[in-house]
């Protein structure tokens, strides 16, 4: 199957990531990639990378998957592990991105992966972070189409950019041509009263969160 009708999975390094979640979370025929200590979470699964990328500073055991394709990197470098995954995947012709384990533990860690949803967007490319409690994307320009279950909290705050222009449709708070500022996120726990919720961004950048609460 050519990478343009594969989703690249990213599995990265968070002390939060938890192995039954991963394996919910891939589908078959998606390609995996390990971020570097992302490898020791996903030994933990019935699952096997198709490309392990790191400097293996965090990795506990990098030869867990010996016959696994492996580009090892500098310790000192520019760029993240995972962001370097994300770049070797888009090389390789990869536009569908899922990010696990790329949120909790260290809060620098999680806001540099969020900052890759903007780099994926602007490349071309669509991604999503997920982690048990959230599914986290970048709203592209006009309207957004989520399915989200009615009852179901969703979230948005601006981005990359200081404030945001939106509308919605479908959630509990209404809000027409509402502009958000970074300083002031008012926009925070509304709740999906459909199945399908619209949210058009007019202007400026803004992630969108699908809380799923515990599970």
């Amino acid at each position: 199957m050519a990478a343009a009708e594969r989703k690249c999975v990213i599995v990265s390094a968070s002390p939060d990531c938890d192995p039954s979640f991963i394996e919910r979370s891939v589908c078959c025929g998606d390609f995996i990639v390990c971020a570097d200590g992302g490898l020791d979470t996903l030994a933990k699964t019935s699952l096997k990378p198709d490309l392990i990328v790191g400097d293996f500073d965090s990795a506990a055991n990098e030869n867990i998957f010996p016959d696994v394709e492996t580009i090892t990197l500098k310790v000192r470098k520019i760029d993240t592990d995972t962001m370097h995954c994300v770049d070797v995947c888009l090389e390789r012709g990869f536009s569908e991105f899922l990010l696990l384990g790329a949120t909790g533990g260290r809060t620098d860690h999680a806001l540099a992966n969020l900052s890759i949803l903007l780099y994926l967007q602007k490349k071309g490319a669509h991604g999503v972070i997920s982690d048990k409690y959230n599914d986290i994307m970048l709203l592209h320009p006009g309207e957004n189409k989520i399915s989200a279950i009615s009852g179901t909290t969703v979230s948005v705050l601006p981005f990359g950019e200081s404030s945001a222009c939106l509308s919605y449709t479908g959630m509990s708070y209404p809000l027409d041509h509402g502009t958000v500022t970074v300083d002031y996120p008012y926009t925070i726990s509304n709740i999906a009263v459909e199945d399908e919720v619209t949210v058009t961004l007019h202007s400026g950048s803004a992630l969108l969160f699908v809380v799923h609460g515990n599970e």
